[in-house]
C-alpha cells in the first residue's frame, strides 16, 4: 500500500523549485491535519484569528484553468512550465482522494490544495497568490 509518507514525497517532487505566480512568485509547501479531521473550511481553518476571513472553495480545474492553457506565443520555458504544473495535477490526482481546493483571505490569499491518503490522512500543498 501506499503510505503517506510516499504520497508527501511525491508531492515535494512534484513541487520542487516550481512556483504558483501571481503578483508575486510563491513555493508550494505541504501541509497535514490530523486524522479524522473533514475536508470543510470551518474543520481545517477553525484555528484561523479572522472569523470573518473570506475562504472560497474551487475545483482543482478551476485553479489550474490558466496554468494549464498553452498559448500560440508560449516559448520552450512557457511549455515547460505548463508541463510541470501537468505534472503536478497528476500527482495530486493520482494520489489523493475527495480533493478540495480553499482560498483563504483576500488579497493576500493563502490556496490549499487538501486530499485524502488510502489511509485517511489529510495532506495538501499550500501556496499564496496575491490579488489587488
Amino acid at each position: 500500500m501506499v503510505t503517506t509518507a510516499i504520497i508527501i514525497d511525491r508531492l515535494k517532487q512534484a513541487t520542487v523549485d516550481l512556483l504558483w505566480s501571481s503578483e508575486s512568485d510563491f513555493p508550494f509547501e505541504i501541509v497535514t491535519w490530523k486524522q479524522g479531521i473533514e475536508i470543510t473550511p470551518t474543520a481545517l481553518f477553525s484555528d484561523v484569528d479572522d472569523a470573518d476571513r473570506s475562504i472560497e472553495t474551487l475545483t482543482l480545474t478551476e485553479l489550474f484553468a490558466s496554468v494549464l492553457t498553452v498559448e500560440d506565443w508560449y516559448e520552450a520555458a512557457e511549455i515547460a512550465q505548463v508541463n510541470r504544473y501537468t505534472e503536478l495535477l497528476h500527482a495530486i490526482e493520482s494520489n489523493l482522494a475527495e480533493v478540495q481546493v480553499f482560498r483563504v483571505g483576500e488579497v493576500e490569499i493563502a490556496i490549499y490544495i487538501v486530499g485524502k491518503t488510502p489511509t485517511g490522512d489529510l495532506v495538501g500543498l499550500k501556496t499564496h497568490t496575491v490579488e489587488t
